[in-house]
């Protein structure tokens, strides 16, 4: 029920008009208007969290449950205070209005009161039997409002205060308990960490730096941000409090304000006044600008060095001058200067042996830089120590963590001798973490691991190897499998271009045992094979140390808390003829996006802004290997291993053949998957697909587990591997919905199965390639013979996915169609048009419903204005888009009392909309529908559909809403409606005025369900 043929852009674009509109009402106080506008705009961009905002606002008086979960939602994944402040007002209008205290007391105890706040607090103490409330202002000022006259106890991180004005330095503090009576006041404990968390991004620019900050628990207050150089002693305060701009991914409501210091501010900051501000090591740490919060953290992006792309791009200028002198040099400097000249050389042949590789396996030392987060981390190392083999070395660099729990857990290892640990008093970020712990392990390899990742616990023995293998050998053997190897990536459910099971990094998130059973089937698919990548990717990243003695550390000055710099490490390998692979028989998995909160959106796109300019191309090559997908193979095996391992028994298997264009064939499908799997059988889907060369492709879907999205086949070339996967499942038969968009092979497909088949009509694509019998001027044809059916796809053109006569066509789908078992109609309409093209063919009706059993329900409330018709479902051309707009068109040019709306979309919603006349709700899911006709207190149902429709799911749902239809006369539709009475038809042709007029006459008349 998606829209068709609309970009994404446009989609916003519409969805933006309809918030426009939204508000707009509810400025004149037209609260129903407002909803319908807001609600179609929820539907146009459902995960849009300033729009659920804006609705649920709107729908705060009528409709608070509604309004709760709106808000909620927005709350709970953003932490923003309006949004918590709705549900608590929503929820005290609900029957459970007690249950306002938790929202509430998430407002008071993480974000700085506000005035407005004061009287819904009071309600919901009272309601909820609190002693009072409590909250903190912008200033450090404590409001604190008792129920009644009770003894007030305050403490401040644990120790007791007097008075409600917090001390000097009070930002540094990180609790507040407030108890009246004896008892915690709604609100307390106050965070002052939450209400004062600093969210930001700073990015080197012009010499100087530049960026965005703002307190999400105190939107109000501008931010105070210290810039220090590399000493504490010279340092410098700058405002960001530029609120006129807009930041994307910030979330709901965000009020980020921009800052920036020039190069000479900077030099005062560094303590430098000459103007030297480039470091002798940009990689060295203590020469980096910190930019810090009032919270005392960096901002997303710092620490970092401003001098660092200057100062490289001036070395490679003077290497190019030696390299390229004007002036005759020596032999000696001739070949001083040879030995560096690789490293400029963007397309070198990749070497065999890079100079210097060392072909001894090293020991290894698992590198694991933490910061917070004790639950995760301590899944990870539990998961890394149960699989250590003897001797393997596990560092722990904690990057200035303050969760009390995980330091406490980090001690109790390293006290046991379980980790090594290495812990900094500050957090430098993921990059100079990984140095420090590739400088401790001293000259062994290293694996550096993200703290929120788990490791396989198998051991697998491959021919070849005479033990047993751990995932750490296998990392190793593969590191080693060749002399020019010097990077090495698992597979992973979050791992950019080596996710698995889909290549987009938006897998679910895996448990142990997940972990364990997909790398058993990744290491029985794909052994140790290794595919050559462009670069690693530092979730799981094993480094040869001969490759990091070649390449050197993490650019630590450049890439701050992370993202891209094992990019640029390996671009660096590369130049230097170093092999980055991936290892298609490993799987670890990933939590991801642990580290960062919603910003890191921000560090990603200003790091990969650095990577392009220091390794121009690079967008590029990730593109081109992303098109050419070398690990699609792997994956498939992995695929085939689980669809091999999840055998189900002997239950047999029914394949379900249809297109992707979703709609009422869509709906048929799920409801056929669901009834095979209740009685026992085993639903397989068949659906089209496309090779990244452009060619078809069949996918195939297991119809109950939903996975497998690797399971493709090219067509017709691997027809005869399909053919094998589905015998295996022992189909006992197959149902062909729809063959639109795939190869024409899959008719040999169905055949060579040698099982029964049936074929399902859901339109006219077996004899009319334009699918719904429309010819010239978007009109039914009237079937007319074999020459104007040629000479009308000639003209027109056609929607399937080959050249092929109309001719051909119908012999191909006479003979196809002759030998199934059977050939389902959903209407007689439909059943006597198959019979007409095809003679002899004896095709059964078999209705998706039974019209008589939906009941008739009562009287409808009518809305008061103009006569509502209502449309339903996704309307384009064949649908009766036009017919539609000239309905409405006719109704503004002669004032009719008459409007409609569509409770679904169409192909143009904008011009519909323009009109004044209709109106769209957007996208329904099919369990809605009933609900959303109900809604609109329309009159009366319109079918507006042009051709002869095979059944029209529409239809019944108009029904169920307790509303007639009106129809053409054509198609089921109007079958269905001469047989139950409920509504009335129009003739194939009418004029809009005509349409309007019989309309006008049968909604204004009185309404029999």
């Amino acid at each position: 029920m998606r829209p068709s043929g609309t970009g994404e852009q446009s989609v916003v674009a519409l969805a933006r008009t309809a918030v426009a509109h939204g508000h707009a009402a509810l400025a004149a106080g037209q609260t129903g208007l407002a909803l319908r506008w807001l609600d179609r705009a929820h539907r146009l961009v459902p995960d849009d969290p300033n729009v659920m905002l804006s609705l649920a606002s709107a729908c705060l008086a009528q409709h608070p449950s509604r309004a709760a979960s709106l808000f909620r939602i927005v709350a709970e994944k953003h932490d923003n205070r309006h949004a918590w402040f709705g549900v608590a007002a929503a929820t005290l209008r609900s029957s459970a209005a007690a249950a306002a205290a938790e929202p509430l007391a998430s407002v008071l105890a993480g974000h700085a009161f506000r005035p407005d706040l004061a009287a819904l607090a009071d309600q919901v103490a009272c309601v909820a039997g609190a002693p009072g409330w409590c909250g903190l202002s912008s200033g450090g000022t404590l409001e604190i409002h008792p129920a009644s006259p009770a003894r007030i106890e305050i403490r401040l991180d644990g120790k007791p205060l007097r008075g409600t004005r917090l001390p000097a330095g009070w930002t540094s503090n990180r609790r507040i308990d407030v108890s009246i009576g004896g008892r915690p006041a709604l609100g307390s404990p106050i965070q002052i960490s939450r209400i004062r968390r600093t969210v930001g991004c700073v990015e080197a620019w012009q010499g100087g730096i530049r960026g965005w900050a703002w307190h999400p628990g105190d939107p109000d207050s501008p931010v105070v941000l210290t810039v220090t150089g590399p000493s504490v002693r010279h340092q410098r305060t700058v405002h960001a409090s530029a609120e006129t701009v807009d930041i994307p991914d910030t979330g709901p409501l965000a009020r980020p304000r921009l800052f920036s210091l020039t190069a000479d501010a900077l030099m005062q900051a560094q303590g430098n006044p000459k103007g030297n501000v480039q470091g002798k090591d940009s990689g060295n740490t203590n020469a980096l600008i910190h930019v810090r919060g009032p919270d005392g953290w960096d901002l997303l992006g710092s620490p970092l060095d401003p001098a660092a792309e200057p100062a490289a791009q001036r070395d490679a200028a003077r290497l190019l001058a030696r390299l390229y002198p004007a002036q005759p040099r020596t032999a000696a400097a001739r070949g001083r200067i040879a030995l560096s000249g690789p490293m400029l050389r963007a397309n070198a042949p990749v070497p065999a042996e890079p100079v210097g590789v060392d072909r001894r396996k090293r020991e290894v030392t698992v590198v694991i830089p933490v910061h917070d987060g004790a639950a995760v981390v301590t899944a990870c190392l539990a998961s890394v120590l149960a699989a250590a083999a003897s001797g393997t070395r596990v560092l722990v660099v904690d990057d200035g963590s303050s969760d009390a729990a995980l330091i406490a857990t980090l001690d109790n290892l390293a006290r046991r001798r379980e980790i090594r640990l290495i812990r900094h008093t500050r957090a430098l970020g993921f990059p100079a973490s990984a140095n420090a712990g590739i400088l401790a392990a001293a000259g062994r390899d290293v694996v550096l691991l993200n703290s929120d990742t788990l490791v396989p616990q198998g051991t697998y023995q491959a021919v070849s190897q005479p033990k047993p293998q751990r995932w750490l050998d296998r990392l190793r053997d593969a590191a080693y499998s060749a002399r020019n190897i010097g990077t090495v990536t698992p597979l992973s459910n979050d791992a950019s271009i080596l996710s698995y099971p889909g290549n987009t990094g938006t897998n679910p998130r895996p448990d142990q045992a997940t972990t364990d059973r997909l790398d058993r089937l990744a290491w029985r698919a794909n052994g140790g094979e290794v595919v050559d990548i462009p670069v690693g990717v530092g979730f799981c990243l094993y480094l040869r140390r001969d490759c990091l003695n070649a390449v050197g550390r993490l650019r630590a000055d450049l890439f701050a808390q992370g993202y891209g710099e094992e990019n640029d490490f390996c671009l660096r390998a590369r130049r230097l003829g170093w092999r980055n692979v991936a290892l298609a028989g490993l799987f670890v998995g990933h939590h991801g996006g642990t580290s960062f909160d919603t910003s890191a959106s921000h560090l990603r796109a200003r790091n990969a802004r650095i990577i392009e300019r220091l390794h121009p191309g690079h967008d590029a090559l990730i593109a081109r290997f992303i098109a050419q997908d070398p690990l699609a193979p792997a994956r498939r095996r992995i695929d085939l291993a689980a669809w091999s391992a999840g055998g189900r028994g002997r239950e047999p298997a029914v394949i379900l053949i249809t297109h992707n264009d979703g709609g009422g064939v869509e709906r048929r499908i799920e409801q056929a998957r669901r009834d095979h799997a209740a009685a026992g059988r085993r639903p397989i889907v068949l659906r089209p697909a496309a090779q990244p060369d452009g060619g078809l492709a069949i996918a195939v879907q297991d119809g109950t587990a939903r996975g497998f999205p690797n399971l493709i086949y090219a067509m017709p070339r691997e027809l005869s591997a399909l053919l094998r996967l589905l015998r295996a499942a022992r189909p006992a038969c197959v149902e062909v919905h729809h063959v639109l968009g795939h190869s024409p092979a899959i008719h040999d497909l169905v055949t060579r199965l040698g099982v029964p088949y049936d074929v399902h009509v859901h339109d006219y694509a077996w004899f009319c390639p334009r699918l719904s019998l429309l010819g010239a001027h978007d009109r039914y044809c009237g079937e007319p013979d074999l020459t104007d059916c040629e000479a009308c796809v000639t003209d027109l053109g056609h929607f399937l996915s080959e050249t092929i006569t109309v001719a051909a066509l119908r012999t191909r789908s006479a003979r196809f169609l002759a030998a199934a078992r059977a050939v389902v109609a959903p209407s007689n309409d439909a059943a006597i048009r198959m019979r007409r093209h095809f003679p002899g063919l004896s095709p059964v009706a078999i209705p998706h419903e039974d019209d008589a059993a939906i009941p008739c329900a009562g009287r409808r409330t009518q809305r008061d204005g103009r006569l509502l018709i209502c449309v339903v479902g996704g309307i384009g051309v064949h649908k009766g888009y036009d017919v539609l707009l000239a309905c409405a068109r006719d109704a503004v040019r002669r004032d009719l009392n008459l409007e409609f709306v569509v409770v679904g979309h169409t192909i143009d919603d904008e011009r519909l909309l323009a009109t004044g006349r209709i109106f769209v709700t957007g996208h329904y899911q099919p369990d809605e529908a009933v609900a959303l006709i109900t809604a609109q207190h329309a009159r009366l149902g319109f079918v507006p559909s042009i051709w002869p429709e095979t059944w029209c799911l529409s239809l019944g749902d108009i029904w169920r809403a307790g509303l007639p239809a009106a129809a053409f006369d054509i198609g089921a539709p109007a079958e269905r409606i001469r047989a139950t009475g409920r509504g009335f038809l129009l003739p194939l042709g009418l004029s809009a005025g005509a349409i309007n007029n019989a309309l006008v006459v049968a909604a204004g008349a009185p309404h029999h369900a």
